[in-house]
């Protein structure tokens, strides 16, 4: 097991978005044990979205009423069992519509 975060510094499209959770879930379910974040939507600036899951299942995406901090940045937070940071990287890159120079690495 193995736990990680992630900082990305620009906004997310929510579709693209939807589209890598729905990606990593199915491929990757299994060994995602916990996933929680709070993202920069694109298309709601003013709003961060939290996001939970465990494996396969996840609940349904909540809207705060606004941002805690004047950082609006996107934290993802995983545990992990045999997937590597890079992966994950990778699928923002390619699902997300992410720019890798926007992704930061954090201890989780």
């Amino acid at each position: 097991m193995s736990s990680y975060s992630l900082v990305i510094d620009e906004p997310i499209q929510r579709d693209a978005f939807a589209r890598w959770l729905d990606y990593v879930a199915a491929l990757k379910g299994e060994d995602l044990l916990r996933f929680k974040a709070i993202v920069h939507i694109a298309e709601q600036p003013d709003a961060p979205v939290v996001v939970h899951g465990v494996q396969h299942v996840f609940h349904p995406p909540i809207t705060l009423g606004g941002w805690p901090s004047t950082d609006r940045r996107s934290r993802l937070v995983f545990i992990v069992r045999g997937i590597p940071r890079q992966i994950i990287e990778n699928t923002l890159c390619k699902f997300a519509a992410v720019s890798r120079a926007a992704i930061q690495r954090s201890a989780a």
